[in-house]
C-alpha cells in the first residue's frame, strides 16, 4: 500500500514512527493472533492501535 508514495513521502512518515519502520502484515496478524486466542480471552470491547508508536 505505501510502495506508490515517492520515497521522500515515505521517509518523512516513517520519521514519526517511534519504531522507525512502517508497519507489516504480520504486525496486524501477530495482534489478530493474540486476541483469537486464550491468552485473551477476558479482553472485550477494546481498540488495539497497531501504529509502532505513532498514536498513543
Amino acid at each position: 500500500m505505501t510502495q506508490v508514495l515517492e520515497k521522500s513521502v515515505r521517509e518523512k512518515l516513517i520519521e514519526q514512527i517511534p519504531l522507525a519502520r512502517l508497519g507489516q502484515p504480520e504486525d496486524v496478524a501477530r495482534c489478530v493472533s493474540f486476541l483469537v486466542s486464550e491468552n485473551a480471552s477476558y479482553i472485550t470491547g477494546q481498540v488495539i492501535n497497531v501504529n509502532g508508536g505513532m498514536l498513543m
